[in-house]
């Protein structure tokens, strides 16, 4: 279901008690359930969101980074009964400030913005929630536990129904192509890491990373509490162009990110984690869309040289 734009400025007005002079649909992200708008008052700008993905408890981790202060997180607007959110349709509809910036993974990031990265995603894992949030929040990948399913109405449908368009007939041959790693991805999985747990981004590339005349880090939705290398992974290789892609701007992103030894089993575990979600997630939307010719692109990537390359080594 989709929403409209006069149903969202009433939802505004009564949820949050703001008088929208201007709603504009903006269109980022690969999060199919969710919808984003640019959203102004006569004094003020600010993103709005309505989304069913991830969990509450990332939203409210978001609201504790932004009340302690910490740059690079943008604050919660509240409701006007003091919430972090409202619910619509079971989904969410969240307000933060505008942010006036570019797409990292549209520009790429200097060498002293890679520093300022680093710098920015040790103060998130170095926050400490208060103990309620800290136990709340989930341990496992949201998406992880929907993977098996997906997987094999995928498995039917590309081996043995004829398909329905150009799309689908290459996505099959890709599969076909790349069997062994798609098998080892949903039926070998490293040891689960048992190193000490921090607040995890849970995704942190680029394309959740806006720049002005600083950095920002957006996009709750998957908050986890797990060993660094949750979020250290997407820095290591396999992300292309929403990860460093040269050995100075990793050096970069750890000189900012400090003192910190890499679990590489920990690394390991979580690669195949997210490049098995990526290669079910990407796949289905090549047959589902939005975007099917660009999901597939995505997946072709993956499975060639990016997670699932490196998570098979």
């Amino acid at each position: 279901m989709l929403a409209g734009v006069e149903k969202v400025r009433r939802w505004v007005r009564e949820d949050f008690g703001l008088e929208l002079v201007e709603l504009s649909p903006v269109a980022h992200g690969a999060d199919v359930a969710a919808q984003v708008w640019r959203a102004a008052t006569t004094i003020n700008t600010y993103a709005v969101k309505w989304s069913g993905a991830g969990t509450n408890t990332g939203h409210q981790v978001a609201a504790f980074l932004a009340d302690s202060g910490l740059p690079g997180i943008p604050e919660m607007i509240r409701t006007t009964e003091g919430g972090l959110w409202s619910f619509h349709g079971k989904k969410r509809l969240t307000i933060t400030p505008w942010i006036d910036g570019v797409r990292a993974a549209e520009t790429g990031l200097t060498v002293e913005q890679w520093t300022q990265y680093g710098v920015l995603l040790r103060r998130v894992h170095d926050g400490e929630p208060p103990p309620r949030l800290r136990d709340a929040l989930p341990k496992h990948s949201h998406i992880d536990a929907r993977v098996p399913a997906v997987a094999e109405r995928l498995q039917e449908r590309l081996t043995t129904q004829a398909p329905e368009d150009e799309v689908e007939e290459e996505l099959a041959a890709v599969w076909r192509q790349h069997d062994a790693t798609i098998v080892h991805l949903l039926t070998a999985r490293p040891p689960e890491p048992t190193g000490p747990r921090v607040i995890c981004h849970g995704d942190p590339h680029l394309g959740n990373v806006l720049v002005d005349a600083h950095l920002h880090l957006i996009d709750w939705d998957d908050v986890i509490l797990a060993p660094r290398e949750q979020d250290l992974m997407f820095m290591l290789g396999g992300m292309g162009d929403v990860g460093p892609t040269t050995p100075e701007q990793l050096q970069a992103f750890l000189t900012g990110y400090g003192d910190h030894t890499i679990d590489d089993e920990a690394v390991r575990y979580y690669r195949h984690v997210r490049a098995r979600e990526d290669v079910i997630g990407w796949s289905d939307q090549a047959i589902t869309g939005p975007d099917n010719a660009y999901a597939l692109s995505v997946v072709k990537g993956i499975l060639t040289h990016g997670l699932a390359a490196l998570a098979v080594r």
